[in-house]
């Protein structure tokens, strides 16, 4: 008879490196230290804006001030500066007007010393799926400090109207063979092939079986968790492919008995798992899982090129084959009859982006793709792309620094690169100042006016329309969904082509946004003719 000593499974307190499990009563432990503030309002899905965001990266660069750097306390901390004397840190995420906060993983994983918070990690790698990340904690070696650190970051992201969201990666662990599951129970909780060999959809050694009963409850009850103690706003699952259907519905439903308001979204991947096609939880299947979001790769694909072919170009970067599959994108991927196929039942499905952290940023990708252009082109390139997530229908997402033009120097899988690669660049934060006042802009836009945020399918139907265009330009009408919105009509034209274009002004009509400028003041009144300059985005309205 063999005797195996394993950390618990649900252990929700971790000594140094997650050796051992610690007896804490983590929920009454943080209510007792953390007042909890009121969840931010959000009526709906696609009033979010998504900031995706490494908590070590945002303070490793040279330039940073930060007291904390790279831990959970560095995300709200405020007063710093750049060497240029902009906002930096906290200051700086308030000002650019995003919602939502998603974190990399904070799941305790096992790919980084916590005692030395080395070497560099994603932390896609994850241990203890209810214990936290140590590295990121004051005193590592104090299982109380990730706890109560985790649980004031997030109400002081609460007290400054921003969410939270969590990034779960419950669809594998780090080493199967030594996982407290594999042997409390050995070959329930993971996927195994038909010839007995274990399945390898997630590409990292071992897939969850989700559909099993008690795996499935897991993942719930860890989901519940952290949105009970720790009062977060939102989930975002890893390799979401790899979990069935009804699993998904499932962490919805006791979602939704908590806060409606926290939002679902993941990676839809249709991944080589053991699992019946029409059980995955992909975006094939995403009318079967209601109110749970997708990440939309035509959309990104469209915009700058195949991510599995570099040196292909997407529509801001002049490929004008990629405009139907835009069109497709901008309405919020509905079905809107004989215009669009759609991909999703409504706008709130689909989370809009161009970069995350997987893959090669936009501007790097851009580098490979337009090595015979200059630098003042690809900003423009980059500029155009971010400005097209945030104004089409759906959810969008940023990636951290995307605003700026990210570079992680042409490493597209950065997951164990050092800080240089992988760090918050502060002074091309600094360097591209008027490209985050762009972006700034746009995001103020988009909440002021309710035409970029329509909910449902009928509202797309009704309210959105593609007006004529020449090819590799594409032109649409949009309304107000409430009377008392000062942009009663909008026009929003996208020209993906390296030539200006000329489009006749038939109304009164101001400009709001054209070329390098973003307003939220007329740039122009009652113009007799709408200029849209090459790789740009014209946005007007009356």
């Amino acid at each position: 008879m063999e005797t195996n000593e394993v950390v618990d499974p649900y252990v929700k307190a971790v000594s140094l490196n997650g050796e051992f499990g610690v007896l804490i009563d983590v929920e009454a432990t943080v209510a007792a230290n953390v007042t909890p503030t009121e969840r931010p309002p959000l009526r709906k899905a696609t009033d979010a804006v998504i900031y995706e965001l490494h908590i070590r990266d945002f303070t490793s660069h040279p330039s940073s001030t930060s007291r904390m750097k790279g831990m959970y306390g560095s995300i709200t901390e405020t007063g710093l500066r750049t060497s240029a004397g902009n906002s930096a840190g906290f200051d700086y995420l308030k000002e650019l007007g995003v919602t939502h906060l998603q974190l990399l993983p904070v799941h305790d994983f096992g790919s980084v010393d916590e005692a030395t918070r080395m070497p560099y990690n994603w932390g896609y790698d994850p241990t203890h799926w209810f214990g936290l990340e140590g590295s990121y904690a004051s005193k590592p070696d104090e299982p109380l400090s990730r706890i109560l650190e985790y649980a004031e970051m997030v109400d002081t992201l609460h007290r400054h109207d921003m969410r939270v969201v969590v990034d779960v990666v419950m669809n594998h662990i780090f080493i199967r063979e030594q996982s407290s599951l594999e042997a409390l129970v050995p070959y329930y909780y993971f996927r195994y092939e038909h010839d007995g060999t274990v399945a390898n959809g997630t590409g990292v050694g071992n897939d969850t079986a989700s559909e099993r009963y008690m795996m499935r409850r897991m993942i719930v009850d860890c989901v519940t968790y952290f949105a009970e103690t720790y009062h977060v706003d939102g989930f975002r699952f890893d390799l979401m492919g790899i979990h069935d259907v009804e699993t998904m519905n499932q962490i919805r439903a006791a979602l939704d008995k908590i806060d409606r308001s926290i939002l679902m979204y993941g990676e839809g991947w249709d991944l080589a798992t053991p699992l019946s096609p029409s059980l995955k939880a992909s975006s094939h299947n995403a009318a079967f899982m209601p109110r749970i979001g997708h990440f939309n790769d035509m959309m990104r694909d469209a915009l700058k090129g195949s991510t599995f072919n570099d040196r292909e170009r997407g529509f801001v970067s002049g490929n004008e084959w990629r405009e139907w599959e835009l069109r497709e994108c901008i309405t919020g991927a509905v079905q809107i009859p004989n215009v669009t196929v759609g991909r999703f039942p409504s706008p709130q499905y689909t989370i809009n982006y161009v970069e995350a952290h997987d893959n090669y940023t936009t501007y790097d990708k851009l580098l490979l793709s337009c090595e015979d252009m200059d630098e003042t082109m690809r900003l423009r390139m980059q500029r155009f792309a971010t400005a097209i997530v945030i104004t089409s229908q759906g959810v969008p997402f940023l990636h951290a620094g995307q605003e700026f033009g990210r570079t992680k120097q042409g490493v597209e899988n950065s997951y164990n690169a050092p800080d240089r690669i992988n760090h918050f660049d502060w002074d091309l934060r600094d360097e591209h100042q008027s490209e985050v006042e762009f972006v700034k802009t746009l995001l103020k836009l988009r909440r002021r006016h309710t035409c970029f945020r329509y909910d449902t399918r009928q509202k797309v139907i009704e309210q959105f329309k593609f007006l004529p265009s020449p090819p590799g330009v594409i032109a649409y009408e949009l309304t107000a969904s409430h009377s008392y919105d000062a942009w009663q009509r909008v026009r929003v034209y996208l020209n993906g082509t390296f030539n200006d274009v000329i489009f006749h002004a038939d109304g009164d009509w101001n400009v709001y946004v054209q070329g390098e400028t973003a307003s939220l003041v007329p740039i122009e009144r009652n113009p007799s003719q709408i200029q849209v300059e090459s790789l740009s985005m014209t946005i007007i309205a009356c």
